[in-house]
């Protein structure tokens, strides 16, 4: 596989993400929408930035796993 190749994949592959924690965040179809196509632009990027909304929806809600950060 080239370069590219790879960088696309992943990125198709951090957009799914993106979109499956933006629904676990509860927000709007449309954001959710908004955060598949950042994921598919920006990637890991997009995904750091969902992992820490997770974790202070988390850390409010005094859940498991807000203790990790």
């Amino acid at each position: 596989m080239q370069s590219w190749e790879v960088i696309a994949v992943c990125n198709v592959y951090c957009a799914i993400v993106c979109a499956k924690w933006a629904l676990d965040l509860g927000v709007g179809q449309a954001r959710q929408i908004l955060f598949l196509i950042g994921g598919l632009l920006f990637g890991p990027l997009m995904m750091l930035s969902l992992y820490i909304h997770l974790i202070n929806k988390a850390k409010k809600e005094g859940r498991p796993g807000a203790g990790m950060a």
